[in-house]
């Protein structure tokens, strides 16, 4: 009993201490993007014409636009443990001695570097490396390939997202990123999660629900790189670059905090 009180008591403390602070939410900008270089991402999105002076003038005018907003803060989808890499790469960028066409292909560096060459936003990675166990899915897969009925119905509906989307190739790049970041993509993205892979296993089996919490997992560990790294009292605006995939599922997490508010893409672009 005097140990529950202790606990009561030191959540009621906690719970106080934020209810008197006067801090203005962190506005948050999810950046869900598709890769520019090399990735291991089943579904690809080409982007040929990236160096074109269209594209380039594209690409400056959404760092224009982050700063504009007010943007101090972006954090990338590398590893944290490659901070000193990325600050490394950063250096070479700023001196523009960084001439590698592969390495300068990726987004991180279009989209964040550009922006913080202008405004000297800080560049934070914040990603957790780690593979979902598609093993244990095409264990099961083979195992069960001769079953005839599957014994929930519910999975067996149609793919709901057919709707047709604009390709890069028909889009301005702003067009192109609101659209990826709309609620219908958003949830195309959570679907293979939290419906086609929870068919996997029946009974006391789940290990369906074991590969899309592996997923869960993972989202939730780059959200808590992100909060380890936020200022409450300087942090104004920030930036999420990562793969749209993971930005669909972080957006549950920031929605959910009260110290966060997001800006949605249409908002700035």
């Amino acid at each position: 009993m005097k140990l529950n009180s202790i606990l009561f008591i030191s959540i009621f403390l906690v719970n106080t201490a934020f209810g008197q602070t006067n801090n203005e939410k962190i506005k948050v900008i999810l950046l869900g993007t598709f890769h520019y270089g090399a990735t291991s991402d089943r579904s690809k999105t080409s982007f040929p014409d990236l160096f074109s002076k269209k594209r380039q003038s594209e690409l400056d005018n959404i760092a224009q636009r982050l700063v504009k907003f007010g943007v101090n803060k972006f954090f990338l989808e590398t590893p944290v443990s490659k901070q000193k890499k990325q600050d490394s790469l950063y250096a070479s960028y700023i001196a523009k001695t960084l001439t590698d066409t592969i390495i300068l292909r990726d987004e991180e560096i279009q989209i964040a570097f550009r922006t913080a060459a202008i405004n000297n936003a800080l560049l934070i990675a914040a990603d957790s490396r780690q593979e979902l166990p598609y093993d244990m899915i095409n264990e099961y897969e083979q195992k069960h390939k001769n079953d005839t009925i599957n014994p929930y119905s519910f999975f067996e509906v149609k793919y709901p997202f057919t709707q047709k989307q604009k390709k890069l190739s028909e889009s301005t790049l702003s067009e192109y990123y609101i659209q990826l970041n709309n609620g219908y993509n958003r949830q195309s993205h959570m679907f293979d999660y939290i419906h086609y892979a929870l068919s996997y296993g029946v009974d006391k089996d789940y290990i369906g629900e074991a590969f899309a919490l592996s997923w869960y997992d993972r989202n939730l560990k780059i959200f808590t790189n992100i909060l380890r790294n936020i200022d409450i009292k300087k942090d104004k605006v920030i930036v999420v670059l990562f793969g749209s995939s993971h930005t669909a599922l972080i957006r549950h997490f920031f929605e959910d905090h009260p110290y966060f508010e997001i800006i949605e893409l249409n908002q700035i672009f």
